[in-house]
């Protein structure tokens, strides 16, 4: 479950997800100067916290069974977002607790962003402006209207996707809003930005963040 309401959306989306599997989840996008994107989401330390060893099993194996064919959540996922490519899953671990990274390309990280997000049921809009001295990505979100409820495949992506971090193959990022830089190559939301982008949505509102990058 998600425990901090970046919005409403993810919050519906993980209060959609049945199941005891307990894992540490991380969403990394791989950003090229271009700005096509690798998307990939590493399920760490995967097991059932089912009391009874019986269904313990049966949900484990569920997971690790589906892993093998690629047809697990976050697989099903990334590939509800039309990557270029046929999803990836490797099997880091086949022994509870499990751990699994699963990866796919995609052309532009407006595009993939557009589409998580209204998949999520959030009206939202995303642009790359590409200017002499750099580039620059912008998404809004807006709230105004009501969130469908409704389970989707990118529904899978939700966990823990308010830390998600996009990291530069290449250069550094300049101006940046809503995120913590590390490095000049490494940005997540901030903390502030989450508690403004939940009080944009309590009051069905609108709310951007946006990343510059250079080569240069």
């Amino acid at each position: 479950m998600l425990k901090t309401l970046i919005i409403g959306a993810l919050v519906v989306a993980s209060s959609l997800t049945t199941g005891c599997l307990q894992k540490e989840t991380t969403h990394t996008l791989y950003l090229t100067p271009d700005g096509s994107v690798e998307w990939i989401t590493a399920e760490a330390n995967v097991r059932s916290d089912e009391a009874e060893v019986g269904k313990r099993q049966i949900e484990e194996q569920g997971y690790i069974g589906a892993a093998h064919l690629g047809t697990h959540g976050v697989a099903r996922g990334l590939e509800a977002l039309d990557p270029q490519m046929p999803v990836r899953t490797t099997i880091v671990r086949d022994e509870r607790p499990f751990v699994i990274v699963t990866s796919a390309r995609f052309a532009s990280i407006d595009r993939v962003l557009t589409r998580v997000f209204t998949e999520m049921g959030i009206r939202s809009s995303a642009s790359v402006a590409r200017l002499v001295d750099g580039t620059t990505l912008r998404v809004r979100l807006d709230f105004s209207q009501p969130l469908d409820e409704v389970e989707t495949p990118v529904s899978q992506l939700a966990d823990n996707v308010e830390h998600l971090r996009i990291v530069l193959t290449e250069g550094h990022f300049g101006a940046v809003t809503g995120f913590d830089v590390t490095d000049s190559m490494s940005a997540t939301l901030s903390n502030e930005w989450l508690e403004r982008a939940e009080k944009a949505y309590e009051a069905k509102g609108a709310i951007e963040f946006a990343l510059s990058w250079s080569v240069q």
